[in-house]
């Protein structure tokens, strides 16, 4: 265990300054990073104005749907690093630095155990901080934390399914509109009565999201929860042995 601790921190040493420094060269990847802070201010700024402007103008109240609209917010941000993560991935698979990486001292396994966990505590951490920051459907502090454990499979999954069915940056950015339509899928569920709404739980995304509008609304959410955590595993476990298979080619 103490050895593989130590081959996946190796893996961040080698790795981590290699991929900020392809964020920052890379003008579409640092353009991914900056939108999460556009993001931000839209949502902390944009939503209370929409709200003014659709009581006004049409007389309807948005601020019933603010569950609705953070938990479109919380599976955004998430996306956006895997996103950022699956463009590297895509460099590196162009550029053989994984087929050279089979030929090295340091396990395959270490790193992709960084390339899981990296963008898993980046979207961990970004949705923990910015939640706040967007000031609109407050969450008491274990339920953002389990929401936003919870959310942040999106970013290995997001990654991982840019680098196992792109072939290109080009198809990449295509794909990222299939990630966008998948992940937008859990909204329309919002209006579904249940049971017929627990279909959607086909949908990774669905799970944070049922647990925030659960959560916003004081109600128990927790079984959904581990239901929730169960599903993503599993997909990301399900990329990573394709990826992985990708890469032993």
């Amino acid at each position: 265990m103490d050895a593989t601790i130590r081959w996946v921190l190796t893996a961040y040493r080698v790795f981590g300054p290699v991929d900020i420094k392809n964020i920052r060269r890379e003008r579409l990847l640092l353009g991914l990073t900056v939108l999460m802070a556009v993001l931000v201010l839209l949502y902390r700024y944009g939503v209370p104005a929409l709200t003014t402007a659709l009581q006004v103008r049409l007389g309807f109240d948005l601020l019933p749907y603010y569950d609705l609209v953070m938990s479109m917010y919380v599976g955004t941000a998430a996306g956006t690093v895997g996103v950022v993560v699956g463009f590297l991935l895509l460099d590196e698979r162009d550029d053989r630095t994984l087929t050279a990486l089979l030929v090295t001292p340091l396990p395959v396994g270490s790193y992709l155990a960084y390339r899981i966990t990296l963008p898993l505590a980046l979207s961990f951490v970004l949705t923990i901080v910015t939640y706040p920051l967007v000031g609109i459907a407050p969450l008491p502090i274990v339920d953002l934390l389990v929401i936003s454990g919870l959310a942040s499979f999106a970013g290995p999954a997001a990654a991982l399914f840019l680098a196992t069915f792109a072939e290109n940056k080009i198809t990449g950015l295509a794909l990222t509109k299939v990630i966008n339509a998948v992940g937008s899928l859990p909204v329309l569920a919002y209006f579904v009565p249940a049971p017929w709404q627990w279909l959607a739980g086909l949908v990774p995304g669905y799970w944070p999201m049922k647990a925030l509008w659960l959560a916003a609304a004081g109600e128990a959410y927790w079984g959904g929860a581990l239901v929730g955590l169960v599903v993503n595993v599993a997909v990301v476990w399900w990329l990573l042995r394709r990826f992985d298979a990708i890469m032993r080619r």
